[in-house]
Order: C-alpha cells, then structure tokens, then sequence
C-alpha cells in the first residue's frame, strides 16, 4: 500500500518549489497558518449556517 505524505510536508515541498527565498521552517509556517485560517474560516461559516438552518 502506497504511503500518502502527510499535508503539511507536501505543500511546503510544493511552495519551496514556487519560491526560492524561503527557508523550510518560514515554509511550514506560512502553510500551517494558511491551513488553520483556512479551518476557523470553516468552522464560522458552518456555524452561520446551523444559525439560519434554526431561524
């Protein structure tokens, strides 16, 4: 079985590969933040929509 790379190591690879002056570490950060931003924007939203569901 094939083994899937964990999210954040694949879209650092792929950033670092779009950019040359970021570190590895300035890389995960900035694609950690993305993802968690990404997530409570998520999350909101789906609590809007239980809110108006109820309405």
């Amino acid at each position: 079985m094939a083994q899937r790379q964990h999210w954040l190591i694949r879209f650092t690879d792929e950033l670092m590969t779009l950019t040359s002056d970021l570190t590895q570490d300035q890389a995960a950060d900035f694609v950690r933040r993305v993802y968690l931003a990404g997530h409570e924007a998520a999350v909101a939203e789906a609590a809007q929509e239980r809110l108006r569901e109820g309405e």
